[in-house]
C-alpha cells in the first residue's frame, strides 16, 4: 500500500505492507559529489568566490601550524592552483569580497590567546596582497559579511578576558573603519549573513572556548 501527503509543496510517499513496518520512505532530495581535493588540508580558513572561482585562504594545518596558503579552485576545469600567499599566516579570521578583491581581517597566529588587528586585501587581477587600515579592535573567532557597501566584522574572542561585542565595519570608499552599535553581548564562533536589509547572527559562544554556546538569533540594521 502507498500513501502520499503534500507538505510545503513537496510530495511525500510512504510504502508499507499491512501489519508490517514501513518498507521505504522517499529519499531526501539532493546529491553530494566529490571534486579535486585542496592541495593542502586545513581548517579554520577563509573561503570566498570571485567570478566563479573559489579562493581558500590561510587556516590551520596539522599540529596547529598556521599557513599562508592562498589556493584557487576553477570549477570549469576541476583544478586547483596556488596564488600569492598572504603576509602573515593566521586562522579564525573574517573574509569577504569587495569590488573584486578579497579582504581578510583579524584572526590568530597560533594559541587561542592570540589576536590580530591585521587587514589584508588580495587583488586576483595582479595576484598581489596589500595591507589595509588595521582593524580597530584586535580579535579572533570573529564573523564577517558584506552589507550595504561595508565589510562588517562582528564579535570575536579575546581570551582569557572574554568575548567581543564590537561591531566594526570597513568602508572601501573612504578606506576607513567605522564603529557601529555593539552587539547586546560578546560572542565568538558565530555565523553572520545578510539578506540585503539586515545582518543576522545565529548562535556562537558567549564565553571563550566552547562552554558558552547559545541558540540566540540577533539582527542588526543600518538605516
Amino acid at each position: 500500500m502507498t500513501r502520499a501527503a503534500s507538505v510545503a509543496g513537496l510530495l511525500l510517499l510512504a510504502l508499507w505492507t499491512d501489519g508490517a513496518a514501513p518498507v521505504r520512505a522517499a529519499d531526501p532530495p539532493g546529491t553530494w559529489g566529490s571534486k579535486a581535493p585542496m592541495p593542502a588540508p586545513r581548517e579554520d580558513h577563509g573561503v570566498v568566490t570571485i567570478e566563479g572561482k573559489l579562493y581558500a585562504v590561510g587556516g590551520t594545518a596539522h599540529q596547529d601550524a598556521q599557513i599562508r596558503r592562498n589556493e584557487v579552485y576553477d570549477p570549469a576545469t576541476n583544478t586547483w592552483k596556488d596564488a600569492a600567499p598572504f603576509a602573515k599566516p593566521r586562522d579564525h579570521m573574517a573574509a569577504t569580497v569587495i569590488e573584486g578583491k578579497i579582504h581578510i581581517a583579524g584572526g590568530r597566529y597560533g594559541a587561542s590567546t592570540d589576536k590580530s588587528n591585521l587587514h589584508d586585501a588580495y587583488d586576483p587581477t595582479t595576484n598581489t596582497w596589500t595591507a589595509g587600515p588595521t582593524l580597530p579592535t584586535p580579535r579572533s573567532g570573529l564573523a564577517g559579511t558584506y552589507y550595504k557597501g561595508l565589510f562588517m566584522v562582528l564579535g570575536g574572542e579575546n581570551p582569557p578576558s572574554g568575548t567581543n561585542p564590537e561591531n566594526e565595519a570597513y568602508d572601501a570608499k573612504t578606506d576607513k573603519w567605522l564603529t557601529l552599535a555593539p552587539m547586546p553581548a560578546g560572542r565568538h564562533a558565530t555565523a553572520a549573513v545578510t539578506d540585503g536589509d539586515h545582518v543576522y547572527l545565529a548562535g556562537g559562544s558567549l564565553t571563550p572556548g566552547g562552554a558558552g554556546a547559545t541558540n540566540q538569533l540577533i539582527v542588526f540594521t543600518l538605516p
